[in-house]
């Protein structure tokens, strides 16, 4: 058995299972380098700041549909239940390390550009703001791309890039509620302000700290750049507590996904989502209709 076969146990879920077998999976692999971010900086002393639910942003729904988004009306259908079956070991883990120092933060990442982590990313944070114990906090940290906003349809000011930049941004001023329930969202802000200094400052550090101990119940994704291509994923990957590696099917080849698994810990890798594959973006029913 290769050791591709081996860590086939690794595959989180693939978004439209197909009748044959998986592309094969890898192993996360050492990290070449010993310079790891230096995550354990204390909080500031003084109480977070509240946030404001008084203004939601209203999210395109129309659009997201479109794009074969998941949206909370979808319970029964097949992406819904692919998104339950990633979600809940991650849930697990969280559930488990409740206390731990940034145990609620998930990374998605790929390897290269266009594989679906941004995609992914929202579907996952839809679908924990679904649950009844769990909140989800989404953060775009691709502020090049600015997907996030993009697939959501929506236009938001300040973001990530503009708080790490400014000593006048307050983290309740990038944090914007949404009109799905229990579904908030940090946009990437300025992308002319967007480096990879910026991402691993010490500002960044106590900034997902604060993030992740601010409310017990929450969830937070980050939608980060792609491994291969963005040094901001790399050192990003020694901070989130759960990193998850988008792959797209019958294209991204192993070969590249050996590479970019090198930045990740073992014991931080929690799988693969193996996205886009032919029933990606069915809307079918997956057990029929209720009464």
């Amino acid at each position: 058995m290769s050791t591709i076969e081996k860590a086939s146990d690794k595959l989180i879920s693939k978004i439209g299972a197909l009748m044959e077998p998986p592309p094969a999976l890898i192993t996360p692999i050492e990290p070449l380098s010993n310079d790891k971010a230096v995550i354990d900086s204390p909080l500031n002393n003084r109480p977070p700041a509240k946030e404001d639910d008084s203004t939601a942003l209203v999210l395109n729904k129309e659009r997201m549909r479109t794009l074969g988004l998941l949206l909370p009306d979808m319970g029964n259908t097949r992406i819904a239940e692919q998104y339950r079956k990633i979600k809940h070991p991650l849930l697990r883990k969280i559930n488990s390390r409740t206390g731990d120092s940034r145990h609620n933060l998930i990374m998605i990442t790929s390897s290269l550009e266009g594989e679906g982590k941004s995609y992914s990313s929202v579907n996952l944070a839809v679908s924990i703001a679904m649950e009844l114990d769990h909140t989800a906090l989404l953060i775009d940290i691709d502020a090049k791309k600015n997907s996030v906003s993009s697939l959501l349809g929506i236009s938001a000011d300040p973001g990530l890039t503009d708080y790490l930049s400014s000593p006048d941004i307050d983290i309740s001023d990038i944090i914007y509620s949404t009109d799905i329930a229990k579904l908030k969202i940090i946009p990437a802000g300025d992308s002319a302000l967007a480096n990879a200094e910026a991402i691993t400052s010490e500002k960044m550090k106590l900034f997902l700290a604060e993030i992740s101990a601010r409310y017990p119940d929450r969830v937070v994704i980050l939608d980060t750049p792609p491994l291969m291509l963005s040094a901001i994923a790399k050192a990003l990957a020694y901070m989130a507590d759960q990193v998850v590696m988008v792959v797209e099917a019958e294209k991204t080849s192993i070969s590249i996904v050996e590479e970019a698994s090198q930045y990740l810990e073992k014991d931080r890798f929690a799988g693969f989502i193996l996205n886009k594959t032919n029933l990606a973006s069915s809307s079918e029913n997956l057990y029929g209709s209720y009464e």
